[in-house]
């Protein structure tokens, strides 16, 4: 974006939108957020760990966001400073109301890319963004200040709240629902088909037919090549403010609670209904048709393979060894069995 399109901000409206405290010239106005070390004249930036300290004697920004404005005066700074109980919250609300607000005032009014295809049944709201190739299928619904991005497929009859974005090359096939201001990144894939079969006596597999959808709520983000398979019969559903990073697999039936959080490269089976307010590590695995409470923490590379009915931090990872030491390790674990009969054997003998 060119300087003719930015929008400024004065240090004392955000102050007074998000809750801070100005120290030096309210009037100076910001355009948008930097790191401590990049930031440059019309920027704002913030200090919100103690091992940034030591830059903030050499920052060029225009305002910074901290918790402590001596910090910044005895590093001889002497820019405008908005002092913030939770200095990171107020940057991360600051810089999101700025790029909507940017939005709103430089996209008056709908705009169509020339080379997308839209359906003439399909209901495009006010203010929406589709770029170029984007494909758009009967009866969807897309709602007002939404931007679809190039080379979008959204098949018949799915709905997609207001202010969402879908960045380049999202797909969603039938009859898939997304909330409002929720976001999906390039190559991600909603209502794709279930891995359902019946064995058949010849021992081959008969597809079963997944005719249930997939449901996404509010403030929502999924992330890069991440796939949401639709329902066998009821919908997928990803409840409000779950945040999903990228390559996750999410299978059919599945039922994530409201803002829960998964990073990368999670598989989670069939069936799995995981509770609100639970944070689930990388690469982690979940078995189907089990449960997990509310605010439980998984562990990175953790396998869930039974029901978690109690919050609490669970971790099952087998820790790095050199490969001798590992390997006696695994000599050990593979004859827990054996040695438990011995124990009790022994324990037997001696009643």
């Amino acid at each position: 974006m060119d300087a003719s399109q930015h929008h400024f901000v004065s240090a004392q409206e955000l102050a007074e939108r998000f809750g801070g405290r100005v120290d030096g010239d309210p009037s100076v106005r910001i355009v948008r957020f930097a790191s401590l070390s990049r930031a440059h004249f019309g920027d704002a930036t913030f200090l919100s760990h103690p091992r940034f300290q030591e830059q903030l004697a050499h920052t060029r920004a225009s305002l910074v966001i901290l918790k402590d404005p001596a910090l910044a005066r005895q590093a001889g700074l002497g820019c405008t400073l908005i002092q913030s109980d939770d200095p990171y919250l107020f940057f991360a609300q600051a810089a999101g109301w700025l790029e909507t607000r940017t939005r709103e005032e430089t996209v008056k009014e709908t705009v169509i890319h020339g080379t997308a295809c839209i359906d003439p049944s399909a209901r495009i709201g006010r203010q929406v963004r589709i770029a170029a190739g984007a494909i758009i299928g009967a009866k969807v619904v897309i709602g007002d200040g939404s931007d679809i991005g190039a080379g979008c497929v959204i098949d018949q009859n799915c709905r997609i709240g207001a202010s969402a974005r879908l960045h380049a090359r999202v797909t969603m096939a039938h009859d898939c629902i997304v909330g409002d201001r929720v976001v999906i990144h390039s190559g991600a894939v909603l209502g794709s088909d279930g891995f359902g079969y019946a064995p058949r006596p010849d021992r081959s597999w008969l597809k079963i037919p997944q005719v249930g959808g997939v449901v996404v709520g509010n403030d929502v983000e999924i992330g890069a090549n991440t796939t949401i398979d639709r329902g066998t019969l009821d919908p997928t559903i990803i409840e409000d403010g779950v945040k999903l990073d990228n390559l996750i697999q999410v299978a059919h039936n599945v039922t994530i609670g409201r803002h829960t959080a998964i990073a990368g490269c999670v598989g989670i089976a069939g069936s799995a209904r995981i509770g609100p307010y639970c944070q689930i590590g990388g690469a982690a695995g979940i078995l189907g048709h089990l449960q997990i409470a509310e605010g439980c923490v998984i562990g990175p590379m953790s396998l869930v393979m039974s029901s978690i009915t109690e919050p609490g931090k669970y971790v099952g990872v087998y820790p790095l060894q050199q490969q001798a030491d590992w390997e006696k390790s695994a000599a050990i674990v593979r004859r827990l069995p054996e040695l438990r009969r011995q124990l009790k054997q022994q324990g037997h003998q001696e009643n």
